[in-house]
């Protein structure tokens, strides 16, 4: 038998090599050569402020569900300086948002005395067994969900001292931290702690530090709470949701690989996340934790902590056709009393990562 050169085992294994993984497609072969060609692609940006809030939206209440409704009261009362406005049984039929079970639970509500842009915190009274929407120390900011809800302090130690003399539980005493905010054109220097109210819920307390801070509006040594912390671990589905339910654009983006910053929020000291706000005057962050798993926990109005955020919109009934034009299924009708709401008149919605969402119109 005569020997097959190396060249010619080359050449027949290049002309078996089509037949044994399938020769190219007139399809395939123009798609690669079109591969050459120049093609429009398309982006995400970062929105402008003036163009990011169509509707106008904004947080307007913060809502907790306690079992100690009296400790509440004197919590956001008596240490961070809040007016109670509001102390009712509610009726049944208001809304059917998940977990509002029936009809008699008490509803607290507190508003800063001084502040517009504030939110009003309410206060529900947790059905009896309820158990914590976020239990600790299981979870912590890696798992996705609506996490803090953010006030502001003139004074961190001052702050950290009156809570912690309250005996407000709280992950560390203030830990600074700094970003330069290219898209807002501004550095953020400040200091902040994370203590948790009578219900479990989460928040952060911050005080500016740089030394071009405006004097604070607030009269008192906290301002009461405007912004929210929406954790996940892939943004975009958080930041479409908002896009596509409330019109809000990405506004900005930051990354945090700082250890005071992650003692400051419970996370494992390498920890690395990206953040940044949806829309302006609305006060959302959206965050992105680099890690590998997490567990998500939806709020429900009979689980204990922060369990809803309550947005009101220039137009509810144009937010609801874009709800539905997108696909977000609305899970409750009606909405709880507020003094931005005293006709009980909205819907609820879920976020991408399980957040409730009750959204009111002007």
């Amino acid at each position: 038998m005569p020997k097959l050169r190396r060249r010619d085992a080359l050449k027949a294994g290049a002309a078996v090599a089509p037949a044994l993984m399938g020769a190219a497609s007139p399809q395939v072969a123009n798609a690669q050569a079109d591969n050459n060609q120049l093609s429009e692609q398309t982006g995400q940006i970062l929105w402008p402020k003036e163009l990011s809030n169509p509707l106008e939206a904004r947080i307007v209440v913060f809502t907790t569900v306690s079992h100690d409704v009296e400790a509440s009261i004197s919590f956001y009362r008596d240490v961070i300086g809040m007016t109670l406005v509001d102390d009712r049984t509610l009726p049944g039929k208001l809304t059917s948002a998940p977990g509002i079970g029936k009809a008699g639970r008490r509803q607290i509500l507190l508003q800063m005395p001084e502040s517009s842009r504030s939110a009003s915190v309410r206060i529900l009274e947790a059905p009896s067994g309820a158990q914590p929407i976020r239990p600790r120390p299981d979870s912590g900011p890696n798992d996705p969900g609506l996490l803090v809800m953010e006030g502001s302090t003139r004074d961190p130690a001052e702050s950290y001292h009156a809570l912690a003399t309250a005996g407000t539980k709280m992950i560390s005493p203030p830990r600074y931290y700094w970003f330069r905010n290219t898209t807002w054109g501004r550095n953020v220097d400040v200091m902040s702690y994370a203590p948790f109210g009578p219900g479990g819920e989460q928040m952060f307390i911050t005080a500016q530090i740089n030394n071009d801070r405006p004097e604070p509006s607030y009269p008192g040594l906290h301002s009461g709470f405007a912004n929210a912390a929406i954790v996940s671990l892939n943004q975009e589905p958080v930041t479409d949701f908002y896009e596509k339910a409330l019109g809000l654009k990405r506004t900005s983006q930051m990354e945090c690989y700082q250890r005071n910053c992650n003692e400051l929020i419970g996370a494992p000291a390498n920890s690395y996340f990206l953040w940044g706000n949806v829309g302006s005057g609305v006060s959302i962050e959206v965050w992105e934790v680099k890690a590998s798993k997490g567990t998500m926990y939806p709020t429900s109005l009979d689980r204990t902590g922060l369990a809803m955020l309550t947005i009101r919109v220039n137009d509810i009934e144009k937010c609801r056709r874009m709800c539905d034009e997108a696909g977000i299924r609305v899970v409750g009708e009606g909405a709880l009393p507020s003094p931005d709401n005293i006709r009980p008149d909205g819907f609820t919605l879920r976020g991408a990562v399980g957040e409730l969402i009750e959204v009111i119109g002007t």
